[in-house]
């Protein structure tokens, strides 16, 4: 079935486009949030990228109202191997419900999805992304995000695990120079889903400081490379929370 709306490619950028009206659905975390997503989770298809394939897909589908995604199909296609991974990144992106005077809606959207063999060399080769991890348990297929009943958490890759985070998230924190002169303290919390090859999605703040804070603590969040969580012997989605703290010494306060 076609999506009623086709949008241009002129753009090879990732691109969320939405029926005209005052409260449409966006992507939990934003647009920052789909093009990390895109960028960290994307597996080219290995005949596009030998014959340096470059182009989009653009994906239809409904957010209902409670914000899950359904009819998902292709509105415009690429090629056959990248359409196949649109349909599959599209279906794992979350989002807020449109809603007509505060009253959820379903709505539909669209999302383009880039592949340049050349950009997605060069993404590979970037000193600061997180490695390509060898797994050898196998992954649940399916979109479900588990939150409980599993046999292990997702583990962040940086020394001592878990346990090394709070010193991790100090070391590498860039504290906003309009946080530090307005003296802005305080927590912002970080949701994300940890997907089943260890890259992070959906990744958003639900706890606000504001004074570039957030934005701060949302790219720090991203910098975190993780191995997934298991449950019942396969890799799956796991959703996550992240406290990071803003704190100023006393010769760092205006």
């Amino acid at each position: 079935m076609r999506h009623p709306f086709l949008l241009s490619l002129a753009l090879l950028l990732p691109v969320v486009c939405a029926a005209q009206g005052p409260d449409t659905p966006q992507p939990l975390g934003g647009m920052d949030a789909v093009k990390w997503f895109l960028e960290d989770e994307l597996v080219f298809p290995a005949a596009a990228l030998a014959e340096d394939a470059e182009g989009g897909t653009v994906v239809g589908f409904i957010v209902t109202s409670t914000g899950e995604v359904a009819s998902v199909g292709v509105v415009k296609a690429f090629r056959p191997d990248c359409d196949a991974e649109a349909v599959r990144l599209a279906k794992l992106v979350r989002w807020t419900p449109a809603s007509v005077g505060g009253t959820p809606q379903h709505a539909p959207k669209e999302l383009v999805v880039p592949f340049s063999a050349k950009k997605y060399r060069k993404l590979l080769s970037r000193k600061d992304r997180c490695p390509r991890l060898v797994l050898t348990t196998p992954a649940q297929g399916g979109d479900t995000v588990y939150t409980k009943g599993l046999d292990s958490l997702a583990t962040p890759l940086v020394p001592k695990g878990i346990r090394g985070l709070p010193q991790y998230l100090a070391e590498n924190l860039r504290y906003p120079e309009e946080a530090r002169r307005r003296d802005i303290q305080g927590k912002v919390t970080i949701e994300f889903i940890v997907e089943t090859s260890g890259a992070v999605s959906n990744l958003r703040a639900t706890g606000f400081l504001g004074a570039g804070c957030d934005e701060e603590a949302r790219r720090l969040a991203h910098t975190i490379c993780w191995r997934p969580a298991i449950r019942k012997g396969q890799r799956v989605r796991s959703e996550f929370k992240l406290d990071i703290q803003f704190r100023l010494d006393n010769y760092q306060r205006p």
